[in-house]
C-alpha cells in the first residue's frame, strides 16, 4: 500500500469515521442507526466538513484505518498473486472481481465470458515468457469493463509494450465536432502530413479504407491516460488514438475537397514524435498535457498543470478562480482560504476547475459543496463488500451542510472525463440542486465507487477496482456509468466544439473557460 500514492486511493472508504478528535454536536454525527432493518455502525455526517474543520489529519486516518468494525471483522488484505504463474493469477484474479466488483449487475459484466476471452492470450505469454504480451493482456482485460476505476498500476514498467503499440505518430491530430464532421486539429511541422498539403480544419473522410466514424469507434483505447467510463469519454481517446501506431507503419486517408465533390488520398507512414501530437489533442483539459507518454502517469501529469493540489487566482473582472486537482486532507485548507479570500474581494462569481481531479476523499467532496449550498442536501450513501455475507452492506452516509462563510453568488464549474472519483461529487451536487452551471464540452468520467488496491499481479502490476458503491437517497447507484455508458454528471451548457472554438484551444486560448466567464459576466 506504501507504494500507491494518494491519488490512486480515489474514493477510500472515507466516510466510516467516529470522530473524537473535536467538539461536535449530536446533529453532526449519529452512530449508531438502523440500516435496513439491521442493527448497524452506519456513520451518518451530516456535516461533511467537521473532520476537516478539526484539522487533526494523523487521528482522522487512525480513524479511517479503525472503522467499519461490523464489516472488518470480515475485512481480507490485498491479495497477493505475485508468486503465482500468470494464467493462475488471472484466474485468481478474475474470481475476485467476479465477487467482490460492487457493480457487476449495474454494468453487465459477466466474468466467466472475460475469463474465456483472455485465458488464451495470458497462456500464450506465460508459454513464452513474454512480459509485454503478459501486460497487454492484462490491460486489455481490465479494459473491457467499463469503469475507470478498475485499472493497473504498472509499479516497475509496462516492458515497451505501450511505445510498441502508439509510439508512432501520422503527424495529425483530429477531433470530431458538433456537426459530426472529423477534421484535422493539428498538424505535425516538418511532417509527411505537411508536405502533403494537409492542414488544420481539413475534413477526413477515411482511414485505411473505412469510414472515418468506423474506424474511430474501432479504435483501441487501453492506452488512455485516464481510463474512461462513459462512451463520449470512450471516444474521446479512440479520436485520439486513431492518429497512433507503431512506429514504421502505414495508414491512408481520404480528405474532403472544400471545393468541390473531389477528394484527396494521402499516404502517411509513423515516426517516433515523443507524444507530441497526443500532447497536442490535449484540449479539454484546457492546457497541453502529455498524458500518454509519461512513465508514471499517477504521479507526472498533475505536475505538469499544478505543483499544487489545488490554485487560487483572480481573474479578469475580479472572478475568482479555484483549482481543484484532487480530495486529500491538506487541501480543505487551501480551498477554506481561497473561498474565504474570494469573499474579501467581493467577487462577482467563482469559476471551479474540476478539469482534471483525480478523486480521494469522498467527505472532503461533500464538504467542498457545503460552502455553495442554501440548506443541507444529501451527498450519499456508501457500501463496501463484506466477505462474511457476500453483501454490499450500505455503511455510511454524507450531507453537504452549508457553510458559515459560503458563497452565494454565481459559479460555473469546469469538468472533462479527466475528472474521476470523489472529483465528480461537487458537480454532482450542483447537478442535483441546480446550483451554478457546469459548462464543458465534455461530462465527468463516470467512475464514483470505493476504490481501493485490491490484488497484486506478476510483475508488480497494483490492481485497483472498487468494492462498494455511491448510492442516491433513494438507494440507487449514482454518477457510475451503467452497461450503455451512459453516466458521469454532464454539462448544463456544452461549449460550441467547432472549427473556430478548436483552433483557439489550438492556439492556446482556453475556451472552456472563456465561456465560463461569459457566462458568469451575464449573471451580473
Amino acid at each position: 500500500m506504501s507504494k500507491i500514492p494518494l491519488l490512486f486511493i480515489m474514493c477510500i472508504l472515507a466516510v466510516f469515521i467516529a470522530f473524537s478528535g473535536c467538539t461536535q454536536s449530536e446533529a453532526d454525527v449519529q452512530i449508531p442507526v438502523t440500516v435496513s432493518g439491521d442493527a448497524s455502525d452506519r456513520l451518518i455526517l451530516k456535516d461533511a466538513c467537521t473532520p476537516f474543520e478539526c484539522g487533526n489529519e494523523s487521528e482522522y486516518n487512525d480513524l479511517l484505518a479503525g472503522a467499519l468494525e461490523g464489516v472488518a471483522a470480515n475485512k481480507t488484505g490485498i491479495a497477493d498473486y505475485s508468486n503465482q504463474s500468470w494464467s493462475s493469477a488471472f484466474l485468481s484474479l478474475n474470481t475476485l472481481l467476479d465477487e467482490r466488483y460492487a457493480f457487476k449487475e449495474w454494468r453487465s459484466v459477466d466474468f466467466d465470458r472475460l475469463y474465456s476471452i483472455y485465458a488464451p492470450a495470458f497462456a500464450d505469454a506465460e508459454e513464452k515468457q513474454d512480459k509485454p504480451a503478459y501486460y497487454w493482456a492484462l490491460r486489455e482485460y481490465l479494459y473491457a469493463i467499463p469503469d475507470g476505476h478498475v485499472d493497473v498500476i504498472p509499479i516497475s514498467g509496462e516492458f515497451g509494450a505501450r511505445s510498441a503499440d502508439i509510439a508512432g505518430s501520422y503527424g495529425i491530430g483530429i477531433i470530431q465536432t458538433d456537426s459530426g464532421k472529423v477534421i484535422v486539429s493539428y498538424v505535425a511541422e516538418g511532417s509527411e502530413a505537411e508536405a502533403a498539403g494537409i492542414a488544420f480544419g481539413d475534413e477526413i473522410l477515411t482511414w485505411n479504407g473505412e469510414e472515418i466514424h468506423d474506424a474511430v469507434n474501432e479504435t483501441s483505447y487501453i492506452w488512455a491516460g485516464k481510463k474512461p467510463s462513459t462512451a463520449e469519454g470512450v471516444n474521446l481517446h479512440q479520436q485520439r488514438l486513431l492518429t497512433r501506431a507503431p512506429v514504421g507503419e502505414t495508414a491512408t486517408i481520404t480528405l474532403a475537397d472544400p471545393s468541390g465533390p473531389d477528394s484527396q488520398m494521402v499516404s502517411l507512414t509513423a515516426f517516433d514524435d515523443s507524444y507530441e501530437g497526443l500532447r497536442k489533442t490535449s484540449l479539454f483539459l484546457g492546457t497541453e498535457v502529455n498524458d500518454y507518454g509519461v512513465n508514471q502517469s499517477w504521479s507526472e501529469i498533475l505536475p505538469q498543470i499544478s505543483n499544487s493540489n489545488a490554485a487560487y487566482r483572480i481573474l479578469p473582472g475580479g472572478y475568482a478562480y479555484i483549482a481543484v486537482y484532487q480530495e486529500s486532507f491538506d487541501v480543505y485548507g487551501q480551498f477554506k482560504d481561497a473561498m474565504i479570500s474570494a469573499a474579501g474581494n467581493n467577487t462577482p462569481g467563482i469559476v471551479l476547475d474540476f478539469r482534471f481531479n483525480n478523486g480521494g476523499d469522498d467527505n472532503l467532496a461533500a464538504c467542498f459543496a457545503g460552502w455553495f449550498v442554501e440548506e443541507p442536501v444529501f451527498y450519499e450513501y456508501t457500501t463496501t463488500y463484506d466477505p462474511g455475507t457476500g453483501e454490499f452492506p450500505v455503511v455510511s452516509e454524507a450531507w453537504s451542510s452549508p457553510q458559515p462563510d459560503g458563497y452565494g453568488g454565481p459559479v460555473a464549474v469546469l469538468v472533462s472525463p479527466d475528472t474521476i472519483s470523489s472529483g465528480e461529487g461537487l458537480p454532482m451536487v450542483f447537478k442535483n440542486t441546480g446550483r451554478g452551471k457546469i459548462i464543458s464540452w465534455y461530462g465527468t468520467n463516470g467512475a464514483f465507487g470505493m476504490n481501493n488496491l485490491q490484488a497484486i499481479m506478476p510483475l508488480d502490476m497494483y490492481i485497483m477496482f472498487p468494492d462498494g458503491a455511491s448510492l442516491d437517497e433513494e438507494g440507487i447507484i449514482q454518477v457510475d456509468s451503467n452497461a450503455e455508458l451512459i453516466g458521469g454528471v454532464s454539462p448544463d451548457i456544452r461549449v460550441p466544439l467547432n472549427e473556430d472554438t478548436v483552433k483557439r484551444a489550438v492556439n492556446g486560448e482556453d475556451v472552456q473557460l472563456t465561456y465560463a466567464l461569459q457566462w458568469l459576466e451575464e449573471q451580473q
